[in-house]
């Protein structure tokens, strides 16, 4: 019998010699959604009334099982009774599936997150292919699994390995998932089907939520739980998932499977009602926007088979390093030999970090390393598609070495700079071709931040920058297209939050109190630590540029440029506004700064006052806030979304506030207003609110 009947397009059904294979059939890549579930349930229930089939393959496309939960469900949740209901609809549907009398094989395969493992999990036996990987993300989310991910996990793998799946979203690859018990068998793709009709050859029913052998042991549990503990000790009080999840797995362990799917509904709820998990999924939204150009629709972006890099510095390194991670063979020209052996070195030392780690195999590591070309010479950049200058921030300097690009390489490549803050018109006006200069700006660590900054000049061509944002996608980057203008998006609002930061430290705050203020807001580390990180040199050369275009931003504090006159310039010399031991990055007291910072506030003729965490965090944060608003007036960024996810992307912002713009809207912006008004009559006309925030004083 061969029966290929559709009972729904969303599952393809297909009975022959006693196997039932259920294909998810929901093109691209197969989003579980309320419809597809009722499709699913549909389809379980017809293969098990069905005397000629004795077993159900339950697979998707044979390079990708599916992508998860469709994350749109989360815009129809708006109260409790929403979140119970899209939690339980997906815990009934798994329910069939593993109350099915007939044994189920999984067979998957690719990338699987959330609800793509949780599916799996209520079958009965699983069988993947070789590249497979599995993953709980929702916890980034501020959300947890509500599909039963919670109950059946512990089950299947042990309650200290879920716990670690389920508190950190980290991904298991084949390996380790099938050391784990998590699939039973891995094989080929091409294999995937055969394989799972070979195991239900011989299989009966095995439910995952039945299973009681890897949380039988009392000792074991306590242990897991006790270390899932110090992992809910880092976490922000603020993000309330990580401890909801224990909760429903502990109902789950020691109460039972029904307790805890109920568990699993509530805690979806609570977590759903949070302003966290609510400006994660905002920020989630945003990221996905970020990388749409509507007036771009239809422009074909060119081909980037080979890329050019000028200058083997810091940033240079990087970003050939990116590159050499998407597989694009590179070219790096440097006037400096040494300067050439010392960037491949790096990465070279870097890639083989890897391989010992084991996060890279050794045949990969040779073929990445193999891509690299190093070069004094211009006329190797001949037959690149697209050169990255990254030289000196600096306008002479980089205008000559823009011309030379120009003259070395093709008509039709793609010329782009690096630059965090000069105009792209004025790099532009000695070009040959100008329509073909855009802006890609990386953030260092370049191979490792998520973030590029793509900048479009007026005159540039839509292909450039539609080759531009195509090829930051291919580097795995998350592209912001940004108009051109001086600092562009994330410099425009960041540095003045550094400028405010000084400003503070002259007023009388300490430095590790202004540090710990934006350490308690949500940051990674304050902003005097992350200067001293990227050099204070670097600060003062950049500000030069952004006074002479925002002469509203105020003078950056002479105790900044006094530090760098001192070499004091951070990290790299060893001291900044922190004294640094050499092998180690913990800021220490640098009495030498001190004295700056006193003299300086003697030379105001102003004794230094009390500043409290309440002003530091007021003042910092409204700094970003302020002309974050004044970028979202300019039509800098194509949506207010992008500013948010950009400043989280790039500079550390809290993704439990959901970016800088939607935090100001959580205050409320009638209130934000009132307090720039406040901060610009007692501390700085640099606070003065912009004219779009004045309109928007009413709205939420």
């Amino acid at each position: 019998m061969n029966d290929e009947t559709p009972l729904n397009p969303l599952v393809t059904y297909e009975a022959q010699d006693g196997v039932c294979v259920l294909r998810l059939n929901a093109p691209p890549v197969n989003t579980i959604t309320f419809e597809l579930l009722e499709a699913l349930r549909a389809a379980v229930a017809r293969a098990n009334a069905d005397a000629g089939v004795r077993g159900i393959v339950l697979t998707g496309a044979p390079a990708h099982f599916s992508a998860g939960a469709d994350v749109d469900l989360f815009r129809q949740v708006v109260a409790a009774e929403d979140a119970i209901r899209v939690s339980r609809t997906f815990q009934e549907a798994l329910q069939q599936v593993e109350g099915s009398p007939k044994p189920v094989v999984a067979a998957v395969a690719g990338k699987m997150m959330g609800s793509a493992v949780e599916l799996p999990l209520a079958c009965h036996y699983r069988v993947c292919a070789v590249g497979a990987s599995f993953s709980m993300p929702e916890v980034r989310l501020g959300i947890n699994p509500g599909a039963g991910g919670t109950q059946r996990l512990p089950r299947l793998i042990g309650l200290g390995p879920a716990l670690r799946m389920l508190l950190t979203g980290e991904a298991v690859r084949t390996p380790q998932a099938q050391e784990l018990g998590l699939v039973d068998a891995v094989c080929p793709p091409e294999e995937l089907l055969d394989r799972a009709k070979a195991i239900l050859a011989e299989a009966a029913p095995r439910r995952t939520s039945e299973r009681t052998d890897r949380i039988a042991d009392p000792a074991s549990n306590d242990a897991a739980f006790e270390q899932a503990e110090k992992l809910l000790a880092a976490v922000r009080p603020e993000v309330i998932a990580p401890r909801k999840i224990v909760e429903a797995v502990r109902a789950g362990v020691e109460e039972s499977v029904a307790a805890g799917m109920r568990a699993e509904q509530t805690v979806f709820a609570e977590c759903m009602d949070t302003p966290a998990a609510r400006n994660k999924i905002h920020l989630f939204f945003a990221t996905r926007a970020m990388g749409k150009v509507p007036d771009l629709a239809g422009v074909e972006p060119g081909e980037v088979a080979k890329a050019g890099v000028i200058g083997m510095g810091s940033m240079g390194t990087g970003i050939a390093h990116a590159l050499l991670i998407a597989g694009v063979p590179v070219v790096v020209r440097d006037a400096d030999p040494a300067a050439l052996r010392r960037g491949a070195e790096q990465i070279r030392r870097s890639v083989g970090k890897r391989v010992e780690q084991g996060k890279m195999a050794p045949g990969r590591a040779e073929r990445m390393l193999s891509l690299l070309r190093t070069t004094t010479e211009w006329e190797a950049l001949a037959d690149t598609d697209l050169v990255i200058e990254a030289v000196f921030e600096d306008l002479a300097v980089k205008r000559s070495v823009i011309e030379a690009v120009e003259s070395a390489c093709r008509a039709d490549a793609l010329v782009a700079t690096n630059t965090s803050t000069i105009s792209l018109d004025r790099l532009a006006e000695p070009m040959r071709h100008p329509e073909r200069l855009v802006g890609l700006h990386f953030f260092n660590p370049a191979h490792r931040m998520p973030l590029l900054e793509v900048i479009r000049r007026e005159g540039a061509s839509p292909r450039a920058v539609a080759t531009a944002m195509a090829f930051a996608r291919a580097l795995r980057k998350t592209p912001v297209l940004v108009r051109n203008r001086e600092g562009f998006l994330v410099n425009r609002i960041f540095v003045p939050y550094f400028k405010e930061a000084f400003s503070l430290l002259e007023d009388g705050a300490d430095a590790r109190e202004i540090d710990e203020a934006m350490v308690a807001f949500g940051f990674p580390m304050g902003p005097l630590t992350l200067i001293d990180m990227a050099g204070i040199d670097i600060l003062v050369h950049v500000d030069r540029v952004m006074a002479g275009a925002f002469g509203r931003h105020g003078a950056l504090s002479p105790i900044a440029a006094r530090l760098a006159e001192g070499g004091f310039c951070g990290q790299k010399s060893g001291a900044g506004v922190y004294k640094y031991e050499r092998g180690d990055r913990v800021p220490r007291r640098h009495e030498a700064a001190e004295a700056i910072v006193a003299d300086v506030r003697r030379q105001r003729h102003a004794a230094p006052r009390g500043v409290d965490r309440e002003e530091i965090t007021r003042r910092l944060v409204l700094r970003m806030v302020s002309e974050a608003f004044y970028v979202l007036e300019e039509g800098i960024a194509q949506r207010e979304s992008d500013i948010d996810a950009a400043m989280v992307l790039g500079t550390g912002f809290p993704d439990f506030r959901g970016g800088v713009l939607r935090y100001a809207r959580d205050v409320g912006v009638a209130s934000i207003r009132g307090q720039l008004d406040e901060l610009a009559a007692h501390v700085g006309e640099r606070f003065t609110p912009c004219k779009l925030l004045r309109q928007m004083e009413g709205a939420k």
